[in-house]
């Protein structure tokens, strides 16, 4: 055996270990009446309002299938850990040639028109319709109705701004982590498994990416991503997401985020990486005392 194949076979799973995380384990929230009860002893001390969240709406949540609900459990029935999935989409920003067509043409009708005599209040708003267009701020719907009247672009202008449907380059499928939380209240139990890895990283690896992984079996499904919402001063999360769970932080594609998210980091991988990554982590589960 190599040196580098004898220095990974040290830092892999053990079958103790192995049999220590299969005391626990993962099931759907509302699958189990007892849970009900259960959540009531559930504590966050970083993040209260997801603590609150999970202790009085997560069931009723789960059990319409609005969400996705797990508690990760051990032998003793405690909830040392719960997580939620939904599907959401992720997408290109780009809008589709035909609808740049009509809006160069809305443009240049503008333009046209604000060389013909006006009146002072359709040239004030010929005007802030250019400087906006110009300075690539948000072009509103009324001031250009204001302006248009009834022109031959009359028909067009529900399409441009339409509001229910928006154009992008291209769409993809995804899974969002929502919640990702530990409970405070039984953190012993995690110490007392003498594990070398934190119960998160544990419960992503273990439990969250095999569920993704069969979601992808039923399901198209791209990306798996998460909005984290880190208010350290040195980012600790979002280094913890991105170093230890493999997120990445690049403006590649974007989401639509949740007004509640915010203020919070939009971070997303490819699930087509997942089996290798989960290998690879357990490959090295446990660290090499070796390495300098």
């Amino acid at each position: 055996m190599g040196q580098n194949e004898e220095g990974q076979h040290k830092m892999r799973i053990t079958e103790a270990q192995k049999a220590a995380l299969k005391t626990l384990r993962c099931e759907r929230l509302s699958d189990n009446e007892k849970n009900f009860r259960l959540i009531d002893d559930f504590e966050n001390h970083r993040n209260d309002n997801i603590a609150d969240s999970f202790r009085n709406e997560a069931y009723k949540q789960d059990e319409e299938r609005r969400v996705a609900y797990y508690v990760v459990k051990d032998k003793e029935n405690r909830i040392l850990f719960f997580f939620s999935l939904k599907c959401g989409a992720l997408f290109d920003r780009f809008l589709e040639a035909e609808k740049l067509v009509k809006i160069t043409q809305l443009l240049n009708f503008i333009k046209e028109r604000a060389k013909s005599g006006t009146d002072v209040e359709e040239s004030e708003a010929i005007n802030s319709l250019i400087e906006e267009a110009r300075s690539k701020k948000i072009i509103k719907k009324d001031i250009v109705a204001k302006i248009l009247h009834r022109s031959s672009l009359d028909k067009d202008l529900d399409e441009i701004f339409d509001e229910n449907i928006k154009s992008v380059g291209h769409a993809y499928a995804g899974i969002e982590l929502v919640h990702f939380c530990a409970n405070d209240k039984f953190q012993n139990v995690w110490e007392e498994m003498a594990l070398p890895q934190s119960m998160g990283v544990v419960v992503f690896w273990h439990f969250i990416v095999p569920i993704v992984e069969k979601l992808m079996h039923l399901v198209g499904c791209e990306y798996l991503y998460l909005f984290a919402a880190d208010m350290t001063e040195n980012l600790d999360l979002i280094s913890y997401y991105i170093d230890r769970l493999k997120f990445c932080d690049d403006t590649q594609h974007t989401v639509a985020k949740p007004l509640y998210d915010f203020a919070c980091k939009f971070l997303y991988q490819e699930t087509k990486d997942l089996s290798e990554k989960r290998i690879h982590f357990f490959n090295h589960f446990n660290p090499d005392k070796d390495a300098v």
